[in-house]
């Protein structure tokens, strides 16, 4: 196996797992109290760029952020820490898992629906600024593309030639509604046609393909300090935000989970190498597993050992909240979980 080929495969089962384990232990332990926007099933393109990222390369992603974020070096500790509200999270507890950040390794996520996408600008100006070799990466869903702001962020990286790398991952769904219902095209890359923004959508299960077509466009971007926008087909298997499911909710069918399921790059990537390699690939596979359930267990066994921070005893609903936000706190709409708050229905 080559070099670039077990490190695909490693960074597609860290994300995975990671993912797995947060939502097996979130219930009924009830110790992370954030909602969380899961990655599974579009893992493919956090795996894919993470050999192309150095040093004060930025990533600013859209709230289904945990793939970019260990993908751009970013501490599991401290982001299972984060999740858990300790002292020792990326953000000292803070913001959990919709707002994580790490100014360690110049990840940001969250902000306002479609704002990281915008502040891509600015940061990337940063780069020719301080005439650095750096470039900025930022990460959106279809649904976030809809907000006016994106064009505006279009034409400006454009007009001023700033380096970024647009990345929109397009798993057909804003939440509960499918793209279908919202516009007349299937493919994102088709609105920015008139920006004069060079664009390319990939539409495979092939880890590799990816891997290479990344490998030619942070090149690009790096020398030419040219934007380029990127489209992903992907799609999530889990609910729109969790741990919870909501596929109860009648919102896509059967038929098309399972016709993504079986395209999961995953496992078609495994079995790709599996038959390629065969018992070096399983060897390979079995001491990443071990290593990675490890580094896992480990990491939950930090943010349990951490921390509150010193605040949290003094915190208090009654001194610390507006008037209006009491009330909000006071009202008759209780949600059992996190999927009762984002129901496709009227409340």
């Amino acid at each position: 196996m080559k070099v670039y080929q077990k490190n695909l495969y490693k960074n597609l089962l860290y994300i995975r797992k990671v993912q797995e384990e947060i939502i097996k232990r979130y219930h009924p332990a009830d110790k992370m109290k954030c909602p969380m926007h899961f990655c599974i099933g579009q893992e493919i393109g956090p795996s894919a760029i993470e050999p192309f990222l150095k040093s004060y390369d930025t990533i600013l992603s859209h709230h289904r952020s945990h793939g970019y974020f260990l993908a751009n070096k970013g501490s599991l500790k401290e982001m299972i820490s984060e999740f858990y509200g300790k002292s020792s999270g990326t953000n000292g507890g803070l913001a959990g898992s919709q707002e994580l950040s790490c100014t360690k390794t110049n990840f940001y996520s969250g902000t306002i629906l479609s704002g990281a996408f915008a502040m891509a600008t600015g940061d990337a100006f940063s780069k020719i600024y301080k005439k650095t070799n750096n470039f900025t990466v930022t990460v959106i869903g279809d649904g976030g593309m809809e907000e006016g702001i994106c064009a505006e962020t279009l034409n400006i990286a454009v007009l001023y030639n700033l380096p970024i790398l647009f990345i929109c991952e397009n798993n057909g769904y804003s939440t509960h509604t499918g793209l279908k219902q919202r516009a007349e095209y299937k493919k994102v890359s088709k609105r920015i046609k008139g920006y004069n923004l060079e664009s390319h959508i990939f539409n495979s299960n092939d880890p590799e393909k990816l891997y290479f077509l990344l490998k030619k466009l942070t090149a690009k971007i790096r020398i030419t300090k040219k934007p380029i926008f990127l489209e992903i087909m992907t799609y999530r298997f889990n609910g729109h935000v969790g741990p919870e499911g909501d596929d109860h909710y009648n919102y896509r069918s059967k038929k098309e989970i399972n016709l993504w399921k079986r395209k999961d790059p995953i496992v078609n990537y495994r079995n790709k190498l599996l038959k390629k390699f065969k018992n070096k690939f399983i060897n390979f596979e079995n001491k990443t597993i071990s290593k990675l359930n490890k580094e896992i267990d480990d990491a939950f066994k930090f943010a349990e050992r951490s921390k509150f921070p010193n605040e949290y005893k003094k915190f208090n609903y009654q001194n610390t909240y507006s008037k209006i936000v009491k009330t909000f706190f006071k009202n008759d709409i209780d949600f059992e979980n996190e999927q009762d708050s984002h129901k496709p229905m009227p409340y």
